[in-house]
């Protein structure tokens, strides 16, 4: 009960164990309902204790709550709504934004900034603006707020309003009429939330909005929560389609509340999910039964043009995940399959320590363009075990068509290509403890147990090559080969040398590294729409109107044409040595193995060349000459 929190006694989170056997189903990816239910138990527990916290911290700072009333006034509201209603303040208490929000305050209570983000969040979050402290802790009210609302209490009470707005979560947002809206001076204030005989009532400076509760639709400054639903086998899954809140994993760019979305667009969301659901049941039973028991909230972004998908979680707010809208239901199925798996992880995480305290090392994360942490690389490879699993499944149903399938096996063979390398890079790693080295074992033991995938020729050397072509542009973007290593070779070009061992090159990462998977993205464009791919095939530099960033040659090289590719790759590299992309596709042709697994050195002692003898070498005859006098391990 939520009572529990004030009192204390919410148990610690060390109580909720897990059997090795049970430990190792989760590590590997896995879990009934049973035990999806349990990791809910443990997170409600770490909610009960960051609430304890909140209101310990508070009750010692009463001067911190600016205008609004003592937070003891919105705890009593609290728990007369889970008196009337317990399903409902229970529901409040483990929604993703409650997570967000207490792990944000808290942060600022004891010492942070406002908005900073959270180890779990996306790298890109929005600046935020100056919140005042009371504004941030006025989310409280707002819950208690929200929860009488939802559970029919008769009440008045005061809530924070964001430049003119008033939230409450999951139930909707008020937007106030007149001068409020945009204007900076009036852009924290203080409101009236009331509710009574069916109507829900919010006045700030004057001006009010009313809305029928509960089953009232919009009104005229009223804009309901929305939601949409999940058909899921044994239930249907409703989540909240989350436009409206100010607690959000990817807060909007300008700081300001976000925009509601517009009709149209609700819609479309609403379908996609509608139709997500009976795909990832037919696919991966795994992550239909994760979605029907963690996912709560679903976060809307906006996709700039031209950009890729993006999605994001965060371990603060387990059971939301943000996503730009998918081009499809398949594609949204794929995300929801890769984004619950970082919930599943974050419970776990609460449970277990995993990794040891960052110590600065920094991994190739094959999802990800710029380089990661150990904690970011075990979520990555966590996550995208799901995403293998979906695509294996997606391509292993019975009645599916031949491009389908080949689509299917590609993306596939893709991850699993990309899940092996980045478990064999750190497995071993002493930044992951017992426990999470184990984690790392198992879902490699998941991987190599799927096995190979039964695919045709040529869309296995397609999944490869993606792959190889990622992770060499990868290093030659943030991998410095040692320098002493680079100046014996370039001295003795074009000489015979004993083989040199290659050294052990430096993690520096360059900060305007630019999308890195192109060739992917080509191979993807020759399994379901081949016809765009040969209409440029004729003016190669006219490919990045269907792929931003992708290059003449790596066109060439996923359409079959090898001679015409190592052409161009080859004259790339004579008038620009320094290009990444064209290196990487002249490994592609060459598959010279310094080429391949050392493409940093090669293409650092072939600029050291040109400089010393001022003339460009032949790249294809100095990428032999480099295999006979490089000795890798």
């Amino acid at each position: 009960m939520l009572a529990d929190a004030s009192s204390g006694d919410v148990g610690p989170a060390h109580r909720h164990r897990l059997s090795a056997a049970e430990f190792d189903t989760l590590a590997g990816g896995g879990g009934d309902a049973d035990l999806l239910a349990r990791l809910w138990q443990a997170e409600r527990s770490q909610r009960l204790l960051l609430l304890d916290l909140f209101l310990d911290l508070i009750g010692g700072r009463p001067e911190a709550l600016g205008p609004l009333p003592a937070a003891e006034e919105a705890w009593r509201l609290l728990l007369r709504a889970e008196s009337r209603d317990r399903a409902v303040a229970e529901d409040l208490l483990l929604r993703p934004e409650t997570g967000l929000w207490l792990a944000a305050v808290l942060r600022r209570l004891r010492g942070g900034t406002p908005g900073a983000a959270s180890p779990a969040a996306p790298d890109d979050t929005a600046p935020a603006l100056d919140v005042p402290l009371w504004i941030d802790i006025g989310q409280f009210h707002a819950l208690a707020a929200a929860a009488a609302v939802r559970a029919g209490l008769d009440f008045t009470a005061a809530v924070p309003a964001r430049y003119g707005t008033v939230g409450l979560p999951s139930v909707g947002r008020a937007v106030l009429p007149g001068e409020c809206g945009r204007a900076r001076e009036h852009a924290w204030e203080c409101a009236e939330v009331s509710y009574g005989k069916g109507e829900l009532s919010v006045r700030l400076g004057g001006r009010v909005v009313r809305a029928a509760w509960p089953g009232g639709g919009p009104a005229i400054g009223w804009e309901p929560a929305r939601t949409a639903t999940l058909p899921l086998p044994g239930a249907d899954v409703t989540v909240l389609l989350d436009d409206l809140g100010s607690e959000r994993i990817v807060p909007p760019p300008t700081g300001l509340p976000p925009e509601r979305l517009p009709d149209g667009e609700a819609r479309r969301w609403a379908g996609l999910l509608r139709e997500a659901g009976p795909l990832l049941a037919a696919a991966d039973a795994q992550s239909a039964g994760d979605i029907a028991a963690l996912l709560r909230s679903v976060e809307p972004l906006p996709i700039p043009e031209h950009e890729r998908l993006r999605s994001a979680t965060s371990g603060d707010g387990v059971g939301r995940l943000a996503s730009g809208l998918p081009e499809d239901a398949l594609q949204l199925a794929a995300v929801l399959a890769h984004e619950i798996q970082h919930s599943k992880l974050a419970v776990l995480m609460h449970l277990y320590r995993l990794y040891e305290p960052d110590d600065g090392s920094l991994f190739y994360a094959p999802w990800r363009d710029d380089p990661r942490s150990v904690r970011g690389l075990l979520h990555g490879v966590y996550a995208f075990t799901g995403v293998a699993r979906f695509w294996r499944g997606w391509a292993g149903r019975p009645g599916a068509d031949e491009e389908s399938a080949a689509a299917a096996h590609f993306e596939y063979a893709l991850w699993r290509r990309q899940l092996l390398r980045a478990t064999r890079e750190v497995q071993h790693h002493p930044g992951l403890t017992p426990l999470g080295s184990r984690v790392v074992r198992r879902l490699r033991e998941t991987i190599t147990g799927w096995g190979p995938p039964d695919l045709a020729p040529p869309v296995r050397a397609m999944a490869e090559d993606a792959a190889d072509h990622h992770a060499m542009t990868w290093r030659m973007h943030h991998l410095a080969p040692d320098p002493t290593v680079v100046h014996t070779l370039a001295r003795a070009w074009p000489r015979p040398l004993t083989p040199l061992d290659v050294g052990a090159p430096q993690v520096s990462p360059d900060p305007a590294v630019p999308h890195l998977d192109t060739v992917a993205a080509l191979c993807r464009l020759r399994l379901t729409d081949p016809g765009a791919l040969n209409k440029v095939a004729g003016s190669p530099p006219d490919v990045t109107a269907l792929v931003t960033g992708a290059s003449g040659a790596e066109l060439l090289h996923v359409l079959g044409d090898s001679e015409a590719a190592l052409r161009l790759s080859t004259t790339a590299v004579l008038e620009t040595d320094a290009d990444p992309s064209s290196w990487a596709c002249l490994a592609l042709a060459l598959r010279g193995h310094v080429l391949q697994e050392a493409p940093e050195l090669a293409r650092a002692v072939y600029g050291h060349v040109k400089d010393r003898v001022g003339s460009a070498p032949d790249p294809v005859s100095f990428t032999a000459w480099l295999d006979g006098v490089v000795r890798m391990p």
